[in-house]
Protein backbone atom coordinates (compact mmCIF):
# COMPACT_ATOMS: atom_id res chain seq x y z
CA UNK A 1 0.00 0.00 0.00
CA UNK A 2 3.05 2.32 0.02
CA UNK A 3 3.87 4.85 -2.69
CA UNK A 4 6.91 2.75 -3.61
CA UNK A 5 4.82 -0.41 -4.21
CA UNK A 6 2.24 1.54 -6.30
CA UNK A 7 5.08 2.89 -8.44
CA UNK A 8 6.44 -0.65 -8.81
CA UNK A 9 3.07 -1.95 -10.10
CA UNK A 10 2.95 0.85 -12.68
CA UNK A 11 6.48 0.16 -13.84
CA UNK A 12 5.82 -3.60 -14.05
CA UNK A 13 2.74 -3.13 -16.25
CA UNK A 14 0.04 -3.50 -13.65
CA UNK A 15 -3.54 -2.26 -13.99
CA UNK A 16 -2.35 1.27 -14.86
CA UNK A 17 0.68 1.98 -17.05
CA UNK A 18 2.20 5.18 -18.35
CA UNK A 19 1.64 3.80 -21.86
CA UNK A 20 -2.06 3.33 -21.07
CA UNK A 21 -2.30 6.85 -19.71
CA UNK A 22 -0.69 8.13 -22.89
CA UNK A 23 -3.16 6.24 -25.06
CA UNK A 24 -6.07 7.65 -23.07
CA UNK A 25 -4.76 11.17 -23.57
CA UNK A 26 -4.37 10.59 -27.32
CA UNK A 27 -7.83 8.98 -27.60
CA UNK A 28 -9.40 11.77 -25.61
CA UNK A 29 -7.76 14.39 -27.79
CA UNK A 30 -9.03 12.55 -30.85
CA UNK A 31 -12.61 12.55 -29.55
CA UNK A 32 -12.41 16.25 -28.70
CA UNK A 33 -11.10 16.99 -32.21
CA UNK A 34 -13.77 14.79 -33.83
CA UNK A 35 -16.69 16.39 -32.02
CA UNK A 36 -15.23 19.86 -32.48
CA UNK A 37 -14.93 19.24 -36.23
CA UNK A 38 -18.45 17.83 -36.41
CA UNK A 39 -19.85 20.87 -34.60
CA UNK A 40 -17.96 23.26 -36.90
CA UNK A 41 -19.33 21.47 -39.96
CA UNK A 42 -22.86 21.57 -38.51
CA UNK A 43 -22.62 25.30 -37.85
CA UNK A 44 -21.23 25.86 -41.35
CA UNK A 45 -24.19 24.00 -42.89
CA UNK A 46 -26.60 25.96 -40.72
CA UNK A 47 -24.96 29.24 -41.74
CA UNK A 48 -25.38 28.34 -45.42
CA UNK A 49 -29.15 28.00 -44.94
CA UNK A 50 -29.57 31.31 -43.10
CA UNK A 51 -30.69 34.19 -45.27
CA UNK A 52 -29.32 36.84 -42.94
CA UNK A 53 -30.84 40.00 -41.56
CA UNK A 54 -29.10 42.70 -43.57
CA UNK A 55 -30.59 45.14 -46.03
CA UNK A 56 -29.94 44.70 -49.73
CA UNK A 57 -30.11 41.93 -52.28
CA UNK A 58 -29.08 38.53 -50.90
CA UNK A 59 -27.40 36.07 -53.23
CA UNK A 60 -30.47 33.92 -53.86
CA UNK A 61 -32.05 32.36 -56.91
CA UNK A 62 -30.68 31.52 -60.30
CA UNK A 63 -31.35 29.50 -63.44
CA UNK A 64 -32.97 26.07 -63.27
CA UNK A 65 -34.04 23.35 -65.69
CA UNK A 66 -36.77 21.14 -64.25
CA UNK A 67 -39.88 19.12 -65.24
CA UNK A 68 -43.40 20.44 -64.63
CA UNK A 69 -46.44 18.48 -63.44
CA UNK A 70 -47.40 17.81 -67.07
CA UNK A 71 -44.07 16.13 -67.77
CA UNK A 72 -42.68 19.04 -69.81
CA UNK A 73 -39.31 20.73 -69.35
CA UNK A 74 -39.58 24.04 -67.57
CA UNK A 75 -36.77 26.50 -67.00
CA UNK A 76 -36.60 29.84 -65.24
CA UNK A 77 -36.82 31.51 -68.66
CA UNK A 78 -40.37 30.20 -69.08
CA UNK A 79 -41.48 32.47 -66.25
CA UNK A 80 -40.17 35.72 -67.68
CA UNK A 81 -42.83 38.41 -67.71
CA UNK A 82 -44.56 36.98 -64.61
CA UNK A 83 -43.85 37.31 -60.91
CA UNK A 84 -42.94 33.92 -59.44
CA UNK A 85 -44.25 33.05 -55.98
CA UNK A 86 -42.28 29.93 -54.95
CA UNK A 87 -42.77 27.42 -52.17
CA UNK A 88 -40.48 24.41 -51.58
CA UNK A 89 -42.18 21.33 -50.11
CA UNK A 90 -43.20 17.74 -50.83
CA UNK A 91 -46.48 15.95 -51.42
CA UNK A 92 -46.06 13.44 -48.58
CA UNK A 93 -45.71 16.26 -46.06
CA UNK A 94 -48.32 15.51 -43.35
CA UNK A 95 -49.17 19.00 -42.07
CA UNK A 96 -46.72 21.87 -42.69
CA UNK A 97 -47.03 21.91 -46.49
CA UNK A 98 -50.86 21.71 -46.50
CA UNK A 99 -50.95 24.58 -44.01
CA UNK A 100 -48.57 26.71 -46.07
CA UNK A 101 -50.34 25.93 -49.35
CA UNK A 102 -53.59 26.99 -47.72
CA UNK A 103 -51.89 30.28 -46.87
CA UNK A 104 -50.58 30.52 -50.44
CA UNK A 105 -54.09 30.06 -51.82
CA UNK A 106 -55.37 32.83 -49.54
CA UNK A 107 -52.57 35.15 -50.70
CA UNK A 108 -53.34 34.43 -54.34
CA UNK A 109 -57.06 35.08 -53.77
CA UNK A 110 -56.26 38.53 -52.38
CA UNK A 111 -53.93 39.33 -55.29
CA UNK A 112 -56.36 38.09 -57.95
CA UNK A 113 -59.19 40.14 -56.44
CA UNK A 114 -57.20 43.33 -57.06
CA UNK A 115 -57.21 44.56 -60.69
CA UNK A 116 -53.66 45.90 -60.31
CA UNK A 117 -52.25 42.49 -59.38
CA UNK A 118 -54.74 40.07 -60.94
CA UNK A 119 -52.99 37.24 -62.84
CA UNK A 120 -49.57 38.90 -62.50
CA UNK A 121 -48.25 36.20 -60.13
CA UNK A 122 -47.46 32.57 -60.99
CA UNK A 123 -47.58 30.27 -57.93
CA UNK A 124 -44.88 27.60 -58.13
CA UNK A 125 -44.43 24.47 -55.99
CA UNK A 126 -40.92 22.97 -56.20
CA UNK A 127 -40.61 19.54 -54.63
CA UNK A 128 -37.70 18.72 -52.34
CA UNK A 129 -38.53 14.99 -52.66
CA UNK A 130 -37.94 14.14 -56.34
CA UNK A 131 -37.65 10.40 -55.63
CA UNK A 132 -41.37 10.22 -54.78
CA UNK A 133 -42.76 13.37 -56.38
CA UNK A 134 -42.92 12.68 -60.11
CA UNK A 135 -45.05 14.73 -62.53
CA UNK A 136 -48.19 12.63 -62.04
CA UNK A 137 -47.91 12.71 -58.25
CA UNK A 138 -47.48 16.49 -58.35
CA UNK A 139 -50.41 16.95 -60.73
CA UNK A 140 -52.81 14.99 -58.52
CA UNK A 141 -51.59 16.71 -55.37
CA UNK A 142 -51.84 20.24 -56.74
CA UNK A 143 -55.46 19.76 -57.82
CA UNK A 144 -56.40 20.51 -54.21
CA UNK A 145 -54.69 23.91 -54.26
CA UNK A 146 -54.55 26.87 -56.62
CA UNK A 147 -55.67 26.14 -60.22
CA UNK A 148 -52.69 28.06 -61.69
CA UNK A 149 -50.14 26.34 -59.46
CA UNK A 150 -47.21 24.90 -61.40
CA UNK A 151 -45.47 21.91 -59.86
CA UNK A 152 -41.80 21.32 -60.60
CA UNK A 153 -39.67 18.23 -60.10
CA UNK A 154 -36.50 16.85 -61.66
CA UNK A 155 -33.49 14.70 -60.99
CA UNK A 156 -32.14 14.68 -57.43
CA UNK A 157 -29.14 16.63 -58.71
CA UNK A 158 -31.31 19.32 -60.36
CA UNK A 159 -33.50 19.66 -57.26
CA UNK A 160 -30.45 19.84 -55.01
CA UNK A 161 -29.04 22.64 -57.17
CA UNK A 162 -32.16 24.82 -57.07
CA UNK A 163 -32.52 24.25 -53.32
CA UNK A 164 -28.95 25.42 -52.79
CA UNK A 165 -29.61 28.47 -54.97
CA UNK A 166 -32.44 29.47 -52.64
CA UNK A 167 -30.64 28.19 -49.52
CA UNK A 168 -33.44 25.82 -48.70
CA UNK A 169 -32.68 23.66 -45.66
CA UNK A 170 -33.81 20.04 -45.96
CA UNK A 171 -32.98 16.81 -44.16
CA UNK A 172 -34.48 13.32 -44.45
CA UNK A 173 -35.85 11.71 -41.29
CA UNK A 174 -36.20 7.90 -41.50
CA UNK A 175 -39.42 6.44 -40.09
CA UNK A 176 -38.83 2.77 -40.89
CA UNK A 177 -36.87 0.26 -42.94
CA UNK A 178 -38.76 0.74 -46.21
CA UNK A 179 -37.31 2.94 -48.99
CA UNK A 180 -40.29 5.31 -48.74
CA UNK A 181 -40.49 5.36 -44.95
CA UNK A 182 -39.20 8.87 -44.42
CA UNK A 183 -40.22 12.50 -44.07
CA UNK A 184 -38.24 15.57 -45.09
CA UNK A 185 -37.58 18.32 -42.59
CA UNK A 186 -37.28 21.64 -44.42
CA UNK A 187 -37.32 25.41 -44.13
CA UNK A 188 -40.71 27.12 -44.47
CA UNK A 189 -40.63 30.23 -46.64
CA UNK A 190 -42.28 31.84 -49.65
CA UNK A 191 -40.00 33.44 -52.25
CA UNK A 192 -40.92 36.29 -54.59
CA UNK A 193 -39.05 36.55 -57.89
CA UNK A 194 -39.51 39.45 -60.33
CA UNK A 195 -40.56 39.08 -64.01
CA UNK A 196 -36.92 39.51 -65.04
CA UNK A 197 -35.83 36.60 -62.85
CA UNK A 198 -34.37 38.47 -59.87
CA UNK A 199 -35.02 37.45 -56.27
CA UNK A 200 -36.97 40.21 -54.51
CA UNK A 201 -38.02 39.07 -51.04
CA UNK A 202 -39.00 36.11 -48.90
CA UNK A 203 -41.79 35.79 -46.35
CA UNK A 204 -41.87 33.66 -43.22
CA UNK A 205 -44.59 32.15 -41.03
CA UNK A 206 -44.75 35.24 -38.81
CA UNK A 207 -46.55 37.15 -41.57
CA UNK A 208 -50.27 36.63 -42.18
CA UNK A 209 -51.53 35.93 -45.72
CA UNK A 210 -53.00 39.44 -45.82
CA UNK A 211 -49.70 41.02 -44.79
CA UNK A 212 -47.79 39.02 -47.41
CA UNK A 213 -50.31 39.96 -50.12
CA UNK A 214 -49.99 43.63 -49.13
CA UNK A 215 -46.20 43.54 -49.36
CA UNK A 216 -46.30 41.68 -52.69
CA UNK A 217 -48.74 44.28 -54.07
CA UNK A 218 -46.29 47.04 -53.16
CA UNK A 219 -43.44 45.24 -54.90
CA UNK A 220 -45.53 44.51 -57.99
CA UNK A 221 -46.86 48.06 -58.30
CA UNK A 222 -43.54 49.68 -57.43
CA UNK A 223 -44.93 51.42 -54.35
CA UNK A 224 -42.69 49.61 -51.87
CA UNK A 225 -40.41 51.56 -49.57
CA UNK A 226 -38.13 51.00 -46.58
CA UNK A 227 -41.07 49.73 -44.50
CA UNK A 228 -42.19 47.06 -46.98
CA UNK A 229 -39.93 44.25 -45.84
CA UNK A 230 -40.70 42.75 -42.43
CA UNK A 231 -38.13 41.95 -39.73
CA UNK A 232 -38.20 38.33 -40.87
CA UNK A 233 -37.86 39.12 -44.56
CA UNK A 234 -35.19 40.64 -46.75
CA UNK A 235 -35.98 43.01 -49.58
CA UNK A 236 -34.26 45.29 -52.04
CA UNK A 237 -34.54 48.85 -50.83
CA UNK A 238 -36.23 50.05 -52.82
CA UNK A 239 -37.24 47.84 -55.73
CA UNK A 240 -37.80 50.18 -58.69
CA UNK A 241 -41.15 49.83 -60.51
CA UNK A 242 -40.82 46.94 -62.93
CA UNK A 243 -41.11 47.91 -66.57
CA UNK A 244 -42.81 45.19 -68.55
CA UNK A 245 -41.22 44.68 -71.98
CA UNK A 246 -43.10 45.90 -75.05
CA UNK A 247 -42.82 42.44 -76.57
CA UNK A 248 -43.37 39.18 -74.68
CA UNK A 249 -40.25 37.47 -73.40
CA UNK A 250 -40.16 33.87 -74.52
CA UNK A 251 -37.77 31.12 -73.61
CA UNK A 252 -35.36 30.06 -76.38
CA UNK A 253 -36.06 26.64 -77.79
CA UNK A 254 -33.43 24.35 -79.20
Amino acid sequence: GSAKSRQKRINEGGPVTWQGVGLLVVAGSGLVYYYSTQEQERLARLKETKLGTGIGTPDLGGPFDLIDHNGKRKSDLDFRGKWMFIYFGFTYCPDICPNELTRLREIMDVLDADPTTKHTVEPVFITIDPERDGPLQLKEYLLDWHPRMIGLTGTPEAISKVCKQYRVYMSKAKLGDGPNDYLVDHSILFYLVSPDGKFIDYFGKALSPEAIAEKMTKYITGTNDITTHAPDSIGILPVPPFQYPDTPVTAPRS
